[in-house]
């Protein structure tokens, strides 16, 4: 899929695809965050760049939850 002119808009679909089946709305204000939660205490915060996820929250068992989930569905390195 690198290098081709659709790479960057199929990768978008496909990951917010995934968010979305998981729970995560779409921030309306920033094209490239996702929120999952209602409470301090179990926000999750996604961010994306380019091909890179920042997850971020409150509760660290939900975001293992939401890393093991996503791994099942995409090849990904977590750096802690």
């Amino acid at each position: 899929m690198y290098g081709l002119k659709q790479a960057p808009r199929a990768w978008n679909k496909k990951i917010d695809g995934v968010l979305n089946q998981i729970g995560f709305e779409k921030c309306i204000f920033e094209h490239g965050v996702y929120i999952k939660g209602e409470t301090t205490t179990d926000l999750i915060l996604v961010c994306l760049y380019v091909d890179d996820l920042l997850i971020t929250g409150s509760n660290m068992s939900e975001i293992n939850k939401v890393k093991q989930l996503l791994m099942k569905q995409f090849e990904m390195i977590n750096l802690g």
